[in-house]
């Protein structure tokens, strides 16, 4: 059962981790609300803002942090997003900036389909989001690197709150390994 408001939501026994697509003109900034079971993520909330200001989205995003006690909350820190992230990550230490890079996109879009294969996600039923989901596409660039995206829709958007998702539902991960990794080898005999 989703909640209407960061106040409805009842405390369970799993941690609170949440995921920010941010957007304002052409497309709408998402917030998806998940609680994390030993693994199986409940959504406990999905919130919408449409042309909403950014100073609002911000007070909106501390008021949860504030009345609940998220674990994480993944929040895109590209383009317009990185005021926002910033902000939010320099008083909250559970604020984690995330860059949408192709990479990335490909690791959280992974991860989502792992839950829904392994049937470990509960979200609500509806046709928007279904379609949303559906729309996000895996295309080989000329360069062979993978891209996942979906197409712009008329309404606005594309895949706004998959992405929040996704984000919220990312495998969590300790830091990359340095590049040029040593690996010892030891020959017997």
């Amino acid at each position: 059962m989703l909640a209407d408001d960061v106040t409805d939501i009842k405390l369970g026994d799993g941690r609170l981790v949440a995921g920010f697509d941010v957007c304002r003109t052409r497309d709408r900034s998402e917030l998806a609300l998940f609680e994390d079971r030993d693994g199986r993520m409940l959504c406990r909330l999905l919130r919408r803002y449409d042309q909403v200001p950014f100073s609002e989205q911000e007070a909106d995003l501390r008021r949860l942090l504030e009345h609940l006690p998220v674990a994480r909350l993944s929040i895109d820190k590209s383009g317009i997003g990185m005021n926002l992230a910033e902000n939010l990550a320099r008083d909250y230490p559970q604020v984690v900036p995330q860059a949408f890079t192709n990479d990335s996109k490909e690791r959280w879009a992974t991860d989502l389909k792992i839950l829904f294969q392994r049937k470990d996600i509960a979200l609500p039923r509806e046709r928007e989001l279904v379609g949303q989901i559906h729309s996000i596409k895996r295309r080989v660039l000329a360069s062979g690197k993978v891209s996942f995206d979906a197409e712009r829709t008329t309404r606005g958007g594309h895949a706004d709150r998959f992405w929040a998702i996704a984000l919220a539902c990312q495998k969590e991960r300790g830091p990359a390994p340095k590049t040029g990794t040593e690996i010892g080898v030891r020959v017997l005999g």
